[in-house]
């Protein structure tokens, strides 16, 4: 049943590119979606609370610098 991972990872590899970037939501899926490898990867981020992968900074999220 592993291919069950390798589906929810492409199918989420669009979601994963517009926060992560190209680069770094590619990556992060095809590591989802390698068998052993997400279930691994996906623990440890449940386990640390937060992605190894970090999300782009949208301008939403940039402080605002005062003068």
């Amino acid at each position: 049943m592993p291919w069950i991972g390798a589906v929810v990872a492409v199918a989420a590899v669009g979601a994963a590119i517009r926060r992560k970037g190209v680069f770094a939501g590619a990556l992060d899926t095809a590591l989802d979606a390698t068998p052993g490898v997400g279930l691994v990867k996906n623990a440890l981020e449940a386990i640390r609370g937060r992605d190894f992968i970090k999300d782009k900074i949208s301008a939403s999220q940039v402080p605002e610098q005062r003068i």
